[in-house]
């Protein structure tokens, strides 16, 4: 991984204090989480919308945020949504994949029976409450 874009670059470029991640998500290590451009095949499995997607092997982001991250300048927004991303990688070490993917498409199910729309029921699956809970502790402006 010696050329490897991390998740570590993210935080560091937009500012994160990365040891607060670390208190915040004690499972993950950013250095280690890698973050590749998704291929077209593998977006055009995305909803519309979606910038990043976590697997349990990387973080796989849009061609646009990977080049925004790439070209420097005001890097936050990116660099929060790492944090959410991140946030993904500690549930799948705390929970293990079997389990995450089964509650989380228990959730996203759940939410689509109650007649809610794809992005509503997405929104209620409890990991993206999490993450975006977590997420939004980095975001500028918000206390640690």
């Amino acid at each position: 991984m010696a050329n490897a874009v991390t998740a570590l670059d993210f935080l560091l470029a937009g500012g994160i204090d990365v040891q607060a991640v670390h208190d915040r998500l004690p499972h993950v290590d950013p250095s280690t989480v890698e973050v590749r451009i998704a291929g077209p095949t593998f977006r055009r499995l995305w909803a519309e919308g979606i910038a990043a997607v976590t697997t349990p092997w990387a973080v796989y982001v849009q061609p646009s945020v990977m080049e925004r991250q790439l070209a420097g300048g005001d890097t936050t927004d990116i660099a929060v949504l790492m944090v959410h991303e991140l946030v993904h990688v500690e549930q799948l070490a705390r929970l293990g994949i079997p389990r995450q993917v089964v509650l989380y498409a228990a959730d996203y199910v759940r939410g689509r029976a109650r007649r809610l729309g794809h992005w509503d029921a997405y929104r209620a699956v409890r990991f993206e409450i999490e993450a975006r809970r977590i997420a939004s502790e980095f975001m500028p402006g918000s206390p640690l």
